[in-house]
């Protein structure tokens, strides 16, 4: 009995291990030398990189991936990266390998993205000879981010979010405001 007890954790074990995706806080996988990088930026400053990768993964095509966000956004921004992102995709020549980020690991803003800590994700698209001389293409579509109350009249405002061209729109300031004011995270204090 006590070895059937055992069974269910050595099957998780196994299994996760021959999934191919990475944990958002797993950071096994390292992206290698020239990552192709992506993103785009917010109208009120900052923006967003997304450095990906195509990796042959047991004989399927893999992609393995980062992002990043500026450092200094403004309160409102900061947790809008991922929503801004999950409307992405990621093609290979004309093909459209995915729409979901959700493999990509969230990391800090760097000027070099070779050898980041990455997320990959295995598909189920076989792999090709010559696929990692396709050029990758890294899409994320504008994007209106609506804050405040909704309306036109109700004092609500909104920030687009665009692909710029720039290389690395993360390594941008964000905000005017002086860094101590931006670069830290509110958490509730504690009443005794």
């Amino acid at each position: 009995m006590h070895k059937l007890m055992r069974l269910p954790a050595i099957l998780a074990l196994v299994l996760s291990g021959l999934s191919g995706t990475a944990s958002a806080g797993e950071t096994s996988f390292r992206l290698g030398p020239n990552p192709v990088l992506g993103g785009g930026e917010y109208s009120t400053g900052g923006g967003i990189t997304v450095a990906v990768e195509l990796r042959e993964m047991q004989g399927r095509t893999g992609l393995c991936g980062a992002w990043a966000q500026s450092e200094r956004l403004t309160a409102y921004l900061r947790g809008a990266g991922r929503e801004v992102i999950a409307k992405g995709s990621i093609a290979l020549g004309r093909e459209v390998l995915t729409y979901n980020f959700n493999f990509l690991h969230q990391i800090a803003p760097r000027e070099n993205y070779a050898g980041a800590p990455a997320g990959c994700v295995r598909l189920k698209r076989a792999w090709q000879p010559g696929d990692a001389a396709k050029p990758l293409d890294i899409r994320i579509p504008r994007r209106s981010l609506r804050f405040g109350n909704p309306g036109p009249k109700s004092g609500g405002f909104q920030v687009t979010f665009r692909d710029t061209g720039r290389v690395n729109p993360a390594m941008e300031a964000g905000s005017l405001l002086p860094k101590s004011w931006t670069s830290i995270h509110l958490t509730p204090t504690k009443t005794q």
